[in-house]
């Protein structure tokens, strides 16, 4: 019983690892949303300022435009699709640490029993057994 424990406590700690490692990258990619998101904002914040282009750099400006939408919405697929994966090493995390709890809970109920039978079996066999 305490090998398989032991055994399953190896696996939470991989699954645990595995979910914070799924939660960095989810992490990054919103850093990486916000980041565009930003770039995007200040180029069309410039392209409104007449006074800086004069009109000059308008067409270098919406290609910049168009390749950060471009990324941004990659970036926010790839995200939609690790807050999946993220939730599924969560979840996974999670049924480990139950099954770890129930074994714990499975070897103390075992524990228990043994030390009652074997008390019993003191008290069976005389009856000059003395309790503290």
């Amino acid at each position: 019983m305490k090998q398989r424990i032991r055994k399953i406590d190896r696996i939470l700690k991989v699954q645990e690892h595995l979910k914070r490692e799924a939660e960095l990258r989810l992490s990054l990619l919103e850093r990486e949303s916000a980041d565009l998101k930003t770039a995007q904002e200040m180029i069309i914040q410039s392209m409104n300022d007449h006074e800086t282009l004069h009109g000059l750099f308008v067409d270098v400006a919406a290609k910049r435009l168009q390749i950060l939408s471009t990324q941004a919405s990659h970036v926010e697929k790839a995200k939609v699709k690790q807050r999946s994966v993220t939730l599924d090493k969560a979840m996974q995390a999670k049924r480990a640490e139950k099954m770890l709890l129930d074994l714990k809970d499975q070897n103390r109920r075992e524990m228990e029993k043994k030390d009652l039978a074997s008390i019993i079996e003191t008290l069976a066999k005389g009856s000059r057994a003395s309790f503290p």
